[in-house]
């Protein structure tokens, strides 16, 4: 099962499941990548701090 964590208004989508990353085109090109909880929080915080560091920029 995957749980959608990022869906874009054109379609494009990141999802979790299954012990995989997966982030699909609009077109349905998708590029999977083996993660397990320790590689997601590593991700997670990456994520936070690039979006904190795009907000300081706005």
């Amino acid at each position: 099962m995957s749980a959608p964590v990022y869906q874009h208004p054109d379609g494009h989508e990141i999802t979790i499941g299954a012990g995989l990353l997966t982030a699909c085109t609009s077109e349905g090109t998708a590029v999977s990548l083996p993660i397990g909880p320790a590689g997601l929080r590593d991700v997670a915080a990456k994520l936070l701090a690039a979006a904190d560091e795009m907000e300081a920029t706005e």
